[in-house]
């Protein structure tokens, strides 16, 4: 079920971007039956001009915008957050399971564990060294006994785990290593992994709602006009907020890309009559290579912030639709 699970949620992430190629193609492949089985003729001759042909396929490119738009707006994001979630309790699961007696451990960052001796399926340690290299602080822990304690919650997806450690001595040196630290205890917590995952626990932009990612943008504007932030943080957020636009425009942009390639798709799918030679498929290939060429060399510049996020996602929109429209004009009848 965890794999079902994990595989529904990659299914739907990948929704804003299969939906507009499969709104193209299908709209494609719908007027190249019309035009070879002369369902377009038959049209014609009853005076039926090509905006009523179109009108079907525009109700449900509209449908379908709108339901990508939805979708966007808290399924996905929240799709994406349990995913990760959901990753995130399976490799804890797993933290400490393979430490033996005798060995070395260093499967967590910036941890290095060794025990003398290991019982009860690795829960209880005796004759414990921890070394550990975080932010610039080295410790050394040194303790006669030790218990591995998981704490699990009905809301927490991740555990925490930690150490509680017995008889024993902690040695700190710092970044200079002209300052040494030694602590004696009897009894000592030590967190080996904090935990956290909580359902709606977010590190990304693509796993915000869109209401999220407008709060995030206008908070961190604010911050960047603040005097009283560092220059430093202001670096850090001018690299950050070039990609939460990103996320935040490009979810407008998915329902506009829908009724656009609907729009082309009826364009380039039909053909002028049975027996009409015109690879529809070959054509579509190349306008959307081009778009996408555009969309991602527009994306890479706004990261740089060498044009504003909203430029970038938009400027290929705009120039598929002039070439949407010139081609619904272009079509060979009236009306």
């Amino acid at each position: 079920m965890v794999v079902l699970e994990l595989i529904g949620h990659i299914a739907i992430s990948f929704l804003p971007m299969a939906i507009p190629l499969s709104a193209l193609f299908a709209t494609i492949y719908t007027m190249n039956k019309l035009s070879e089985d002369s369902e377009i003729v038959a049209m014609r001759s009853f005076g039926m001009k090509k905006f009523e042909l179109f009108l079907p396929l525009l109700i449900c490119g509209i449908f379908i915008a709108v339901s990508i738009f939805v979708l966007n707006r808290n399924l996905i994001p929240y799709s994406k957050t349990q995913f990760k979630n959901t990753i995130i309790q399976l490799t804890s699961n797993g933290v400490l399971s393979d430490v033996k007696a005798g060995q070395f451990y260093t499967e967590i960052p910036g941890i290095i564990l060794f025990a003398e001796k290991v019982d009860d399926g690795g829960v209880k340690f005796q004759d414990v060294f921890i070394r550990v290299d975080k932010n610039g602080e080295e410790q050394a822990i040194f303790a006669k006994n030790g218990a591995l304690i998981k704490q699990e919650t009905a809301d927490l997806r991740a555990p925490t785990l930690r150490f509680f450690l017995q008889d024993g001595n902690i040695v700190k040196s710092f970044d200079d290593k002209s300052d040494v630290e030694k602590i004696l205890f009897k009894e000592y917590d030590f967190p080996v992994l904090k935990g956290g995952g909580l359902p709606g626990f977010v590190t990304k932009d693509s796993m915000r709602t869109n209401k999220e990612l407008s709060e995030v943008i206008r908070l961190r504007e604010e911050k960047l006009k603040s005097k009283s932030v560092s220059v430093a943080e202001k670096n850090a957020i001018k690299s950050r907020l070039p990609k939460t636009k990103l996320e935040y425009w490009s979810r407008i942009n998915t329902p506009l890309q829908v009724i656009l390639f609907v729009v082309l798709g009826f364009c380039l799918g039909i053909k002028k009559g049975r027996g009409a030679t015109k690879n529809s498929g070959a054509l579509a290939l190349l306008v959307i290579a081009g778009y996408y060429a555009l969309f991602f060399a527009g994306v890479s510049m706004a990261r740089k912030s060498q044009i504003p996020a909203y430029v970038a996602v938009f400027f290929p929109t705009l120039i598929i639709s002039f070439f949407s429209i010139r081609l619904f004009k272009k079509l060979d009848w009236m009306g």
